[in-house]
């Protein structure tokens, strides 16, 4: 009985053995993808050989993080036409969701005004350059007077940050019911 496990297993590696060389000794290569053929007057191939592509003509397209949906007040604008004037900087990511929450804070109409520097090479008018030049770790980064604050801020912050005199109604008014 152990002979006939022995010749058992024999023959499964025999087996093994030549149909993997049958394979070798078929197929023929012509420097790109290998075709394999059966010799038994018919060729069939396994793998096509494909042409080149053709070259990449489309350009790649800039990435663009989520609309503001939110409408600014007064106070919003006020906030960012000031931190426009001392030349405040907010660097970021179009991915970033803290970056769009950021952008949410001041609305679609007042973020117009702020200085938004695109980090991410791949994002829509990216300035990669001016963010590695300002050693940019986290988005959002803001910068003000030459000073850089990580992380979200609330309006309010960057009020007393900047300097700004305005009034601080930030919040849109609450309909009443």
């Amino acid at each position: 009985m152990k002979s006939k496990m022995r010749l058992s297993k024999f023959n499964f590696c025999a087996i093994g053995i030549f149909l993997t060389l049958g394979i070798f000794v078929s197929t023929k290569a012509d420097g790109r993808i290998a075709q394999f053929s059966f010799s038994n007057k018919s060729t069939q191939k396994l793998a096509q050989t494909l042409p080149p592509p053709p070259p990449f003509t489309q350009p790649v397209t800039e990435q663009e993080a989520p609309p503001i949906r939110s409408e600014s007040v007064p106070d919003q604008i006020a906030l960012a036409t000031h931190l426009q004037t001392i030349k405040a900087r907010m660097y970021g990511a179009y991915w970033c969701p803290h970056c769009h929450t950021q952008q949410e804070l001041f609305g679609k109409e007042a973020f117009t005004a702020i200085t938004y520097i695109e980090c991410d090479p791949r994002g829509k008018d990216a300035q990669p350059d001016l963010c590695k030049a300002a050693n940019i770790k986290a988005y959002p980064t803001w910068e003000i007077r030459g000073k850089y604050y990580t992380g979200r801020q609330s309006l309010e912050k960057l009020a007393i940050l900047s300097g700004y005199k305005g009034s601080g109604n930030f919040l849109p008014p609450v309909p009443s019911p």
